[in-house]
């Protein structure tokens, strides 16, 4: 029996490389990159600038997957407010237009962002109020997928981590404490972190589904920013040496949601999966 393709985009990064460990055995796999393609040793590595439409296009035409996994994404911290918005709402344009015309089906992950922080907690089909340019990026994504490919499944998810490889936020908090400088994390700014190996057999489930539109999937845990970040950083050893301070951002800006709790009982029981919490996670790791 041939194997279904799919592919996944921003495979080179810390979602795209969870799937790829758990999807190679069951499909036969491409994975897009835009400039670290040694990070994609188990697929077929394509490189691929979302922004570039006829390269989407053409890419997507020629790989003729079955499926498609949309990761890929400029995050807080990793470009302006432009390029979040060229790569995070052009380039979901041009991916969901290639789906359509392979008829692919098209899994696209967005952001509890996309959320005011202010009516928690949120159903899945809570309309968007994004506070700050990320989540205006994510919430425009997540109205033109749905307006080109109506089948598709937009997964609202929240802070990604994992207990093997340290997630890109937890190491720039370690930079600057090795820097010795001071690190600042919120009391007030709550989230439902979930782990990398939850968050990629979701995706993968929801794949082989015909469910259409929002769904959240995050962990069962609500910690404050402040909670999980202390948590990580003593998962992985590190001495914060006095240096780390908190704080309400309630108090410093108005661009950041403050409750980001998301209903998680569709996903859990569309899914068949229970979305275990961080401190479950680590217990679960350690024995």
């Amino acid at each position: 029996m041939t194997q279904q393709r799919l592919l996944i985009t921003g495979g080179s990064g810390y979602l795209g490389r969870a799937l790829l460990a758990k999807a190679a055995p069951a499909y036969t796999v491409s994975a897009t990159y835009h400039t670290q393609a040694g990070r994609i040793p188990a697929a077929q590595a394509v490189p691929l600038a979302l922004t570039d439409r006829d390269q989407v296009l053409r890419c997507i035409t020629a790989l003729a997957p079955h499926v498609i996994l949309h990761t890929a994404a400029v995050n807080p911290g990793q470009g302006s407010a432009d390029a979040m918005w060229q790569t995070n709402v052009a380039g979901s344009r041009y991916v969901a237009e290639g789906a359509a015309a392979v008829g692919a089906r098209l899994v696209h992950v967005s952001s509890d962002v996309v959320h005011d922080g202010k009516h928690a907690p949120y159903a899945d089909d809570a309309q968007p109020a994004p506070l700050n340019a990320y989540g205006h990026s994510k919430a425009a994504a997540e109205a033109v997928v749905a307006d080109l490919v109506p089948q598709a499944a937009i997964v609202r998810t929240s802070l990604i981590y994992g207990v093997t490889e340290m997630d890109r936020s937890t190491a720039s908090f370690v930079q600057r404490l090795h820097q010795r400088q001071p690190l600042v994390l919120y009391t007030d700014v709550i989230r439902q972190p979930i782990w990398a190996e939850t968050l990629a057999n979701a995706l993968l489930k929801l794949s082989a589904l015909d469910y259409a539109g929002t769904l959240n999937v995050a962990g069962q845990q609500a910690l404050s920013r402040a909670a999980f970040g202390q948590r990580l950083l003593a998962w992985w050893g590190i001495n914060t040496q006095g240096r780390l301070q908190e704080a309400q951002a309630a108090e410093m800006t108005d661009t950041i949601p403050l409750d980001l709790r998301l209903t998680l009982t569709k996903a859990e029981h569309l899914l068949e999966m229970s979305f275990a919490g961080v401190d479950e996670v680590f217990a679960r790791q350690r024995g």
